[in-house]
């Protein structure tokens, strides 16, 4: 036998036994492999469903008003190791948040379709949710963590083994032996006692679901000898404090503008999530510590959304809303605001776009939103996005989101499409330099991946970067002083990462409120190294909704 066959042969013969003495590091605590029924240590949580056939435990939770879930207890020395959970299932159906097939939103209530563990320090795990066959924004199904990480993923088409590798506060997901969330900080949630346990299936009251499961198994291995990075950035977060209201309300959903000598501003929408909402735009002169409107913007659908400082000092804001006529022609409105921003003139503008990007039918719209820039040569660049509808090739409508830049020169009288970033609504977009700019956009109307996009040439021309883990709504940027890029964004609750490579790698993830509302964020940097962070998400004994709180970053020197 020649050498290269011999070597072929052995190296086929150890790949096996490899892996095994991979796997042999791990001292599994607690296992179920899905072919008996389930015993000590696992305790039913709820009212589940069960039933036991074919090597699997079918697991439903039919309640609306109590969860179905098994949990066990377990102990282990965490001292230099990692946790491995693995559960090999295969997802029946769920009915989430509003009697969706998809939604589970807000994570309050749970998940229908869940693995979660507790190593007495932290809380957090995985849920799963199919695919929506009626609708193709959620053509697939997602593996996501209890957070903010997502991962797309057909769940119920076969079995698949999904695996939790904890270290510290950082949570991994692999499927099928394939790394899908690499999971930075993602095991974050404060556990409510010491107890360690693992639970499966649904821990959710008001939303239900069935699964089949193979196996759930839960253990410990030694962790890998290279040490855990530590931060180089030091993050201070202060004590909330409330939106100024002389009423209860149901505001929400704030944008943050700085207008410098000291002057802040403010706008969100006044109604319940709707189009052409009225808006209210106000502002602050005490670092965000107490707001007054500015008046004749309350309950307004033409008040301004986003807000830059011209040159001569006053203040320039357009709408958010936009309006299609019947001639076909798109207009909005135009507000200029003095240097105080106490009194304002307003004015139509029109807006022009590519025929494919241009509202034409009812549902269909143009929305300012967020970041805008002056311009040195006197005129103004402003970030929008436009929702239209479509048919697939099974009649099946396609509502798409794309985001764009427009230009004017008439302080707001006219409107230009500028570029075309890519897609995706919700838009984020940064100036990292004159050069390089930055685009973070939600792609669809669910809870899914955010898309980062990328411009060299000053935003003319944009190139699709990638698909972030990180996602659901509304992400705002902001690169501060310092030169550390911070990037807030909402939903289950509300959250802020970091980046010192200008969006390549996301890290120092942080939960600011697990507070429950739209969820939608904002963040400026009001002094060096300190930014303002507003959210809606209600304070027990207040009146508002919407809170802000400081947040200090310093880069740390090595």
């Amino acid at each position: 036998m020649n050498t290269i066959k011999l070597t072929l042969i052995t190296a086929l013969l150890l790949a096996p036994l490899t892996a095994i003495h991979a796997e042999d590091t791990i001292n599994w605590l607690i296992q179920y492999d899905g072919t008996s029924a389930l015993t000590a240590p696992w305790m039913g949580l709820g009212k589940p469903v069960l039933a036991v056939a074919n090597g699997s435990l079918t697991l439903k939770d039919d309640s609306k008003d109590d969860m179905g879930a098994f949990e066990a207890e377990w102990t282990g020395d965490l001292d230099g190791k990692e946790i491995v959970v693995e559960a090999r299932v295969k997802l029946v159906s769920m009915v989430g948040h509003r009697d969706s097939p998809t939604a589970t939103w807000p994570q309050r209530d749970g998940a229908p379709i869940c693995v979660e563990v507790c190593d007495g320090k932290h809380v957090e795990g995985i849920l799963l949710t199919p695919a929506q066959d009626k609708h193709p924004e959620a053509a697939k199904g997602y593996v996501r963590t209890l957070t903010d990480r997502f991962a797309q993923a057909d769940t119920r088409d076969a079995f698949h083994t999904y695996r939790l590798i904890i270290r510290g506060e950082d949570m991994a997901v692999e499927r099928d032996g394939k790394r899908i969330i690499e999971g930075r900080d993602a095991f974050w949630r404060p556990a409510t006692s010491p107890r360690k346990f693992i639970r499966f299936g649904s821990t959710s009251k008001p939303f239900t679901g069935e699964a089949q499961w193979e196996l759930v198994r839960l253990g410990l291995r030694p962790a890998p000898s290279a040490a855990v990075e530590k931060s180089p950035l030091k993050i201070t977060v202060s004590e909330p404090w409330p939106l100024n209201v002389d009423k209860k309300n149901t505001e929400s959903r704030p944008y943050l503008y700085d207008m410098g000598q000291g002057l802040l501003l403010t706008s969100n929408p006044q109604g319940s999530d709707a189009l052409l909402e009225p808006y209210i735009v106000r502002r602050s002169t005490d670092a965000g510590k107490t707001w007054q409107a500015v008046p004749g913007t309350e309950e307004n659908s033409d008040s301004p959304q986003e807000l830059v400082r011209l040159a001569d000092g006053r203040i320039l804001g357009p709408s958010r809303w936009t309006r299609l006529q019947p001639d076909g022609t798109l207009t909005g409105k135009t507000t200029i605001l003095n240097a105080t921003a106490e009194t304002f003139t307003m004015h139509d503008s029109t807006i022009t776009l590519p025929a494919e990007f241009m509202p034409a039918k009812s549902g269909e719209v143009l929305i300012c939103e967020r970041h805008i820039w002056a311009e040195k040569d006197g005129s103004i660049t402003a970030v929008s996005w436009s929702r239209t509808n479509q048919r697939d090739a099974q009649k099946r409508f396609v509502v798409t989101r794309h985001t764009h830049l427009l230009r004017s020169t008439d302080l707001g009288k006219t409107w230009t499409h500028h570029a075309h970033v890519g897609l995706g609504g919700e838009p984020a977009v940064v100036r990292l330099s004159d050069s390089e700019w930055l685009a973070v956009t939600r792609p669809d109307a669910h809870m899914s991946n955010f898309l980062q996009h990328r411009s060299l040439d000053g935003g003319k021309t944009w190139k699709f970067e990638r698909t972030l883990e990180e996602g659901s709504v509304m992400p705002d940027l902001v690169l501060m002083s310092n030169g550390v890029l911070a990037c807030s964004y909402g939903r289950p609750v509300s959250n802020l990462m970091f980046s010192l490579d200008g969006g390549r790698i996301w890290r120092d993830h942080r939960v600011i409120s697990d507070r429950a509302n739209f969820n939608y964020t904002t963040i400026r940097e009001i002094s060096p190294g300190r930014l303002l962070y507003m959210h809606d998400g209600q304070i027990s004994g207040t009146l508002a909704r919407i809170n802000s709180l400081y947040i200090d970053v310093a880069l740390l020197t090595k």
